[in-house]
């Protein structure tokens, strides 16, 4: 299953001196005056951002500018402390600022887990409801020594291909496309991993 627009160039593509990037990258913050400090924990702040302009400019491409005043505008709103925005619950709760502010329903839709894992079927069929819907995944992360790119991270989901013998998940993170074996991800020791959704 994958978003309508998953593919590099049309997964909110935003155009850089460095190219097209695929989704936001959270050190464009810096243009903003954001510290390296919080912008290292801003991961979290860049999926909702990446999710929300997915679901309400879909077919738009973005300059780094107009990304930013909404990516600082979230910024601001969502307030990454020092552990930056560590749960999917905690995360929706401070997304209650932008509801209230633009009079939005941005109804959620939630799965988490602490130590005791739940069965990856579960998972695949949560992430596939969502992307069958056309609505962008935000996973968070918090342990993933085997998938580095998963460690203390938070990215959105825009595809998950069943390969045969294994599931991957396509997410957006740092402005690129990443590839990730969903089995061996699940099968690591985490402390955490939380799934989140908004539908319009």
């Amino acid at each position: 299953m994958k978003l309508i627009n998953s593919e590099v160039g049309k997964f909110l593509p935003i155009k850089t001196d460095r190219g097209i990037y695929y989704g936001g990258f959270q050190n464009s913050l810096e243009a903003m005056g954001v510290s390296k400090f919080y912008r290292d924990r801003s991961c979290v702040v860049t999926a909702f951002t990446n999710a929300y302009l997915y679901m309400y400019e879909k077919n738009k491409v973005f300059s780094l500018e107009e990304y930013n005043d909404f990516h600082y505008d979230f910024y601001k709103k969502l307030t990454p402390h020092i552990n930056g925005v560590p749960t999917v619950i905690s995360l929706d709760r401070r997304v209650n600022k932008i509801r209230l502010e633009r009079n939005l329903l941005l109804k959620s839709h939630i799965k988490e887990e602490l130590i005791i894992k739940a069965p990856l079927s579960e998972k695949i069929d949560f992430i596939n409801e969502a992307l069958a819907k056309d609505l962008p995944v935000i996973l968070i992360n918090w342990i993933s020594n085997d998938i580095k790119v998963m460690n203390h991270h938070g990215v959105v989901i825009t595809e998950l291909n069943d390969m045969g013998n294994y599931h991957e998940l396509v997410v957006s993170s740092w402005g690129r496309l990443y590839r990730i074996n969903f089995n061996e991800f699940d099968k690591q020791f985490r402390t955490y991993t939380g799934l989140i959704y908004f539908q319009r």
